[in-house]
């Protein structure tokens, strides 16, 4: 891996850390579905990937190590290994693009009810039923949000990508 490389997926998870924390006080708005689904749709597979999973380790040393922050690892980088392995197909859907960021957000909401199995079914499935309510709406703002700010980030990620690729180092 290249010392470019590594700068990539440093900044890439440090901007998914600064926005998980920074929108994490907001009802209903989940932004880090937002950023994962666009970091993987603009860069190279294993740039994304793996700054999601380094995003979730440092999520660990601010948050600490339970059963919910422990989903965020198999949850963000699965969905940046999906979004990435079909890069190709939702840059050319926009509105496919936002159902997925959409969707993705509100599976996150109910992928992280999960842990509650660890104290009874019935208690899960309590949980998952009850999630709902604040699920559904997560993922109807993620897609408004990805809606509003995809084209804008997107094309602001594509210049700062061409200046990385084809500018000279000295």
């Amino acid at each position: 891996m290249s010392v470019k490389q590594l700068c990539l997926i440093a900044i890439m998870a440090c901007i998914n850390t600064i926005v998980f924390t920074t929108f994490s006080s907001i009802l209903y708005l989940e932004c880090i579905t937002f950023t994962i689904v666009l970091f993987a749709i603009v860069f190279d597979l294993k740039s994304s990937v793996l700054a999601a999973f380094v995003f979730t380790i440092v999520n660990f040393m601010y948050q600490g190590i339970n059963p919910w922050t422990m989903i965020y690892v198999f949850v963000y980088p699965f969905y940046s290994l999906i979004v990435g392995l079909n890069q190709k197909f939702l840059r050319k859907h926009f509105f496919i693009t936002v159902f997925v960021c959409g969707f993705l957000s509100f599976l996150t909401g109910q992928l992280l009810q999960l842990p509650m199995i660890l104290f009874s079914k019935k208690i899960t499935m309590l949980y998952f039923m009850l999630g709902l309510q604040v699920s559904i709406p997560q993922g109807i703002m993620s897609a408004i949000f990805c809606f509003i700010c995809y084209k804008p980030v997107y094309s602001a990620l594509i210049q700062i990508k061409r200046r990385m690729n084809y500018e000279k180092s000295y």
